[in-house]
């Protein structure tokens, strides 16, 4: 598929359920597209940030009250 006339028209041979997977699909992937740099950008920001010997699960033994 090559134009998004081309899809528009394939979406309108699918089954209504098909409709719908592919409307939550698309749901899902632009706000997997949204969130992405907003990631990305936190991580660069929060580059060093890290305490040499402390590991994920240190942390959450801490959060837990376990340490």
């Amino acid at each position: 598929m090559k134009t998004i006339e081309e899809i528009e028209d394939a979406i309108e041979k699918l089954p209504a359920q098909q409709v719908e997977e592919l409307a939550n699909w698309l749901e899902w992937f632009q706000s997997k597209r949204v969130t992405a740099p907003h990631v990305d950008s936190w991580l660069q920001r929060a580059c060093g940030g890290a305490i040499p010997g402390v590991n994920t699960a240190n942390i959450l033994a801490i959060t837990r009250g376990e340490e």
